[in-house]
C-alpha cells in the first residue's frame, strides 16, 4: 500500500484569506465548515446539513461540487436553501485552493466505504485544516489526535452538531488538530517518499 501523494500548494497571503472571507459574508469568527468533491449519498450530506442546522454555531456551510444524481439534489433541496449555506459547482485547482485556505474544519464522511483513501482530505490535512471522517478501518493510519472520527448509528447527527460546536468555540483545538494532521501528511505523505514506494514496487516487478 502506498499512500496517496500530497503536494504543497501555493496557498492565499493570509490577508487575501481574509478578504475572501469577507467577500463571502464572513466574520473572523464565523467557522467556515467545508465539504467538496462529488456529492453523492454516500458522502452523508444530509446528515451534515442538519447537524449544521442543529447546532446552532456561528458557522457557515461550504457545500462544493457538482451533484452527482439531480434525484438526490432534489431530495435534500430545502436543506440547502439554508441561509448559511454557501454553494459552488466543480471548482477549478487554483479556486479550491481559495476556498480551502478560507475554510476553518473540512467534513469528510463516508458510508458505506470502499476503503479509499480521499485526496481532498489528504490536501485539507496537509495545509493543517482539521478533518471529521466517518470512523473506518483506513482510518487506523491517522494518528487519533490528527482528525476527529463520527461513527454511522442514530448518534451520528448530535455527535456531528456536538464537533461543530466545539469547534467554533475552540478554535485553538481545531488550529492544534490541523497542525498533528499536517505533520502526518508531511511525514508519511511526501512526494520523495511516496516516489521511493513506487520505485520499490516497480523494482520488485522488473525482477520477477
Amino acid at each position: 500500500e502506498i499512500p496517496h501523494l500530497f503536494e504543497q500548494a501555493a496557498l492565499p497571503f493570509p490577508e487575501e484569506t481574509m478578504r475572501f472571507r469577507a467577500s463571502l459574508g464572513l466574520t473572523p469568527e464565523t467557522l467556515l465548515i467545508g465539504t467538496f468533491g462529488h456529492q453523492r449519498e454516500t458522502k452523508r450530506l444530509a446528515v451534515l446539513l442538519r447537524a449544521f442546522q442543529r447546532s446552532g454555531a456561528d458557522a457557515c456551510l461550504l457545500v462544493s461540487g457538482e451533484f452527482v444524481s439531480s434525484t438526490f439534489e432534489n431530495a435534500i433541496a430545502p436543506l440547502l436553501q439554508h441561509p448559511r449555506v454557501i454553494r459552488t459547482g466543480y471548482l477549478p485547482e487554483p479556486e479550491f485552493w481559495r476556498y480551502a485556505a478560507a475554510t476553518d474544519v473540512c467534513v469528510n464522511l463516508r458510508y458505506p466505504s470502499a476503503a479509499e483513501t480521499s485526496g481532498i482530505a489528504i490536501r485539507m490535512m496537509g495545509i493543517g485544516k482539521p478533518v471529521i471522517f466517518t470512523t473506518s478501518e483506513a482510518l487506523a493510519r491517522i494518528p487519533t489526535n490528527a482528525c476527529l472520527r463520527l461513527d454511522v448509528g442514530p448518534d451520528e447527527e448530535h455527535i456531528l452538531a456536538g464537533y461543530i460546536t466545539w469547534l467554533s468555540g475552540n478554535r485553538e483545538a481545531g488550529l492544534e488538530i490541523g497542525r498533528r494532521a499536517a505533520a502526518h501528511i508531511a511525514q508519511c505523505h511526501d512526494p520523495q517518499k511516496i516516489a521511493q514506494e513506487y520505485w520499490k514496487v516497480l523494482s520488485k516487478a522488473r525482477s520477477l
